[in-house]
């Protein structure tokens, strides 16, 4: 049964080698969801957004428990949790009790708003509490970008860009591209294939080595069984390499539609025969493990 803890991510080196000794990865490995959101029913015991009630969310309540339940029947071990601005703002408290409730397993994911980008010395709080990655919205990327990157660097920090479908095709892709030129020393991780489950959108990141990819939310570009989104993820293996791609659940938002499969989300990758088991090791546990819990 999945364990969930305290995790913390590694600190990065000015290269980005995130590469794995294959010794390391056969005595180490474990199977990792690197993409999942929680929330609790009550918003009275835990700090999260009022703005949207719990009998609003989709499901109104999705606690870590569920979250272990839904995955039982897979092999995965430890997870991140990321936390779902538009339901509870950049609050994390419920996704920090859940670490200490469940030692173990996990890592836990801040968030970047308008306010973070123009203080982020914000962030301090939350890593104090030993968080080291943060994700942010394509809305939000637009704005002036310099203060908070250079933050984040000298906090060996990773920033998580989410870009919807139609703001990769707007130039958001592009605007990632720029701050990852400009600040080669941050590393980017890119939420749901980029936004575009697109190897011809997602080849221009090749010349960056500190950008790394999520192989998560099948359903925005797939049906089961995941023909497409597993083709893409074998040609994203062979221009970046599995080291800089990770495989994400991102339950419970994933499952919301019927038409899509969890399992058959995993096993696309799993049984993809064109991935060597190495690269199946990487792409669903070892790059998370090294990026998040080293």
């Amino acid at each position: 049964m999945l364990r969930v803890g305290v995790g913390s991510i590694a600190r990065l080196s000015k290269d980005f080698n995130i590469k794995f000794e294959r010794r390391k990865l056969k005595n180490q490995f474990r199977f990792i969801d690197s993409h999942c959101h929680v929330w609790p029913q009550s918003v009275d015991e835990f700090k999260t957004s009022t703005a949207i009630m719990p009998n609003d969310r989709i499901p109104n309540d999705y606690s870590i428990e569920a979250h272990i339940n839904r995955l039982e029947y897979l092999p995965i071990k430890a997870t991140v949790i990321v936390p779902h601005i538009a339901y509870y703002g950049r609050q994390i408290d419920y996704a920090l009790w859940c670490a200490k409730q469940y030692p173990g397993d996990c890592a836990v994911m801040g968030a970047i708003t308008k306010s973070e980008i123009e203080n982020p010395q914000i962030l301090l709080d939350d890593i104090s509490n030993g968080v080291r990655s943060f994700r942010i919205r394509g809305i939000d990327l637009i704005r002036p970008m310099d203060s908070i990157c250079e933050f984040l660097i000298s906090s060996s920090c990773v920033l998580c860009p989410l870009l919807t479908p139609q703001q990769s095709q707007d130039g958001g892709l592009i605007r990632v591209a720029e701050l990852a030129k400009k600040y080669s020393n941050l590393l980017f991780i890119l939420d749901h294939f980029g936004g575009d489950c697109c190897v011809d959108s997602l080849r221009k990141f090749t010349q960056f080595p500190n950008v790394a990819i999520k192989i998560s939310d099948f359903g925005s570009f797939d049906f089961p069984p995941y023909d497409h989104a597993a083709a893409v993820t074998v040609e994203l293996s062979k221009i970046f390499g599995a080291d800089r791609l990770m495989w994400g659940s991102n339950n419970p938002v994933f499952e919301i539609d019927s038409q899509q499969n969890l399992t058959q989300a995993f096993r696309a990758i799993q049984h993809a025969e064109e991935l060597s088991e190495y690269d199946k090791k990487l792409i669903l546990g070892g790059t998370a493990e090294r990026i998040f819990f080293l």
